[in-house]
């Protein structure tokens, strides 16, 4: 059998490639019975879908699933969310799950810190892509509002400029619109390439992540010489991860870092972890963390799925208030303060206008709460405690939901819109939908930059909205 199917006690079913032989052909199996799933699921009166979790080997396919939305034959039956294992290792390493004792930010990152995040990739396998994408959907910090320069920054080291090609062309639209570096190490000889965003002479800076593409290997004496340096800054929280598809030599590397690195955390991606966590228990490794072993149990994603509900919950109850209420000192936008039952968030979940894309969006945009609650200084069991922020964590906050928020749709493939097409939507805004139809955003700018909708209100009113339902989506995740 090409795939495997299991089914918890809430009747989510989950659907995995077989990990041995042809991926294409245990990928194609495993969506064969995604399909037969759906043809033979009568239609539910109550709209009621299959939760299906559908885990393939091909990244590709997964992320296409993600933002593509379903026939409606399908769509009425089955509630998908595809990804990899890679994935959902990338979620479990990165500390997405408030529990989790993992994270980039290890130390708090506020608005006035003079630290930021890096992350080092040795390898240029599925599991490092899935991990550098994850880190750039998550690791959004307020103090890049107060100093652009102040970016998260992953760096991948591979053999060859060669093996970058297909992940600088599949992100093209996100690199493009990015500070990003090109390294080539030869022995002592060093050439660097810098590239600046697309739009940098004509527009603010907008993209609060930075890209590294290094030619050499974890041995040379220039880069060992810049890991030593980077270790060393107090101003970088540095993580290293060894993912190339060769186990064996992610450990070596790993273990042969000199001693003046191993203060960092290390991972390590090995599909038996047992070698490696033995030596960890050794004082001299307790950084070094293994990962990716097949028979770990892995977080179920029905609890991301949860906290993108909380998300959803916090969108659907905002309503943009009157005039006379406005006149009364509200916001231009009301926001919840009930708490909701699991029933009311599945309802809302279950919404047929909340298609695939949108789900994962909720989700993505749940996989920040933690660093958010984090930036303001609160640990998880602090969360059902947070009521309120002062107007300038408000400020803020809804300042990094919107950096967030562009680079998941550079993700996507949505792309800024040149001046030219900016110029014709100031003369008409109803070709706002019409552009972004065609995967062409023109809320893809700085904060500081952006305009009115189609309603000719402030798009700014969404992102402060949200931000001010963060205690409450706080709390109401701490419930569920």
């Amino acid at each position: 059998m090409k795939y495997r199917v299991t089914e918890n006690m809430s009747q989510e079913i989950t659907i995995q490639s077989d990990i041995a032989g042809n991926s294409v052909d245990a990928d194609n199996a495993a969506i064969r019975r995604l399909l037969n799933i759906a043809d033979r699921r009568a239609d539910d009166a109550d709209g009621i879908r299959q939760k299906v979790f559908l885990i393939l080997r091909n990244q590709e396919v997964a992320n296409v699933l993600k933002r593509i939305p379903l026939s409606d034959d399908i769509a009425d039956k089955v509630e998908l969310y595809a990804y990899t294992t890679e994935d959902l290792w990338s979620m479990e390493m990165l500390g997405i799950r408030p529990e989790s004792n993992m994270r980039l930010d290890r130390e708090q990152i506020s608005i006035d810190s003079r630290q930021f995040v890096h992350l080092v990739l040795f390898g240029m396998s599925r599991q490092t892509q899935s991990l550098a994408i994850h880190a750039a959907l998550t690791s959004h910090y307020p103090n890049y509002c107060r100093d652009n320069s102040l970016r998260t920054r992953i760096s991948i080291v591979a053999d060859s400029h060669e093996q970058f090609r297909h992940f600088q062309q599949y992100y093209r639209n996100l690199l493009m619109n990015s500070y990003r570096r090109t390294v080539t190490i030869k022995g002592e000889d060093v050439q660097t390439v810098t590239l600046e965003p697309k739009y940098k002479s004509q527009r603010k800076d907008f993209v609060d992540v930075e890209w590294e593409f290094i030619c050499g290997k974890s041995d040379d004496d220039v880069l060992t010489y810049k890991l030593h340096k980077w270790a060393q800054d107090p101003t970088r929280q540095l993580t290293v991860a060894f993912c190339y598809d060769d186990e064996a030599r992610n450990t070596n590397e790993a273990l042969n870092l000199s001693p003046q690195i191993r203060d960092i955390p290390i991972w390590i991606n090995v599909k038996d972890g047992v070698a490696v966590g033995f030596i960890n228990q050794s004082e001299l490794y307790s950084n070094v963390v293994p990962f990716g072993n097949t028979d770990a149990q892995l977080p179920d994603m029905s609890a991301f799925v949860k906290m993108g509900q909380c998300v959803n919950y916090a969108y659907n109850k905002m309503r943009q208030t009157t005039e006379d209420e406005q006149q009364k000192g509200m916001v231009p936008m009301a926001v919840a303060t009930e708490i909701p039952s699991q029933d009311e968030l599945q309802a809302l979940w279950n919404n047929s206008r909340l298609n695939t894309a949108k789900r994962w969006s909720n989700i993505y945009s749940a996989f920040t709460l933690r660093t958010k609650m984090h930036s303001l200084g609160h640990k998880p069991d602090q969360w059902h405690t947070l009521f309120a922020m002062s107007e300038k964590e408000i400020e803020t906050l809804s300042e990094v939901e919107h950096n967030r928020w562009s680079v998941e749709e550079l993700i996507l493939g949505y792309r800024p819109t040149t001046p030219e097409e900016h110029a014709e939507i100031q003369k008409d805004i109803s070709l706002r939908k019409e552009l972004k139809d065609r995967f062409i955003h023109d809320d893809l700018r700085n904060f500081s930059e952006l305009g009115v909708d189609e309603t000719g209100k402030s798009v700014k009113r969404y992102d402060e909205a949200f931000t001010r339902s963060l205690p409450l989506v706080a709390y109401i995740f701490n419930l569920i």
